[in-house]
């Protein structure tokens, strides 16, 4: 299984903050918000962990390739939205993460239980982190565990966390987004 962290994206909800530097090398308690996401799954056992970078991979790949030179990077010359980024490497199972959230260590042991759980049953596809006492609520989840779209009633939180198995993608174009595969 491989490691994804997105940090291709423009980072324009932020503002000013990303006109010089990509979202995530902003800093959070004098820590890059990458960081967080890199040291999260370093300790877990990948096969290779990737980041994509598009908009300003200047900056990202530098600071990448002095501290992590073990990272792959998987530039997008052209933004390929999340769906196209996870699709251009991935060649096995894969674990997907954003740069969004400030990744705790604790969080690893329910990576962990996730991909136990996702590997014992090859009949899942696709499987979503969430956490339903947020007060940040994005997803409507059935109870038979599926999502659905539109959310007719927003019930649980996407933690920014998901499991894709590798022939997941394959009839989807190069350029898509990832909530179109989970409308499908």
């Amino acid at each position: 299984m491989d490691a994804l962290i997105l940090a291709a994206g423009f980072g324009s909800r932020m503002g000013k903050l990303t006109e010089k530097i990509p979202k995530p090398l902003l800093s959070v308690n004098q820590k890059p918000l990458i960081t967080y996401a890199i040291e999260l799954i370093e300790d877990l056992s990948f096969n290779n962990i990737f980041v994509n970078t598009h908009y300003q991979a200047h900056i990202l790949d530098k600071f990448l390739k002095q501290n992590y030179p073990h990272i792959k990077i998987s530039h997008e010359v052209n933004i390929l939205g999340t769906g196209g980024g996870i699709k251009k490497i991935q060649n096995q199972d894969i674990l997907i993460l954003n740069t969004d959230n400030l990744w705790q260590p604790e969080f690893n042991l329910e990576i962990k239980s996730a991909i136990r759980y996702f590997q014992k049953d090859n009949n899942i596809e696709n499987l979503l982190l969430i956490n339903s006492k947020s007060n940040f609520l994005d997803l409507d989840v059935s109870s038979n565990s599926e999502i659905n779209f539109p959310p007719l009633k927003k019930n649980t939180q996407f933690q920014g966390c998901h499991l894709l198995r590798h022939s997941a993608l394959n009839s989807y174009p190069e350029i898509f987004d990832i909530v179109k595969y989970w409308k499908d």
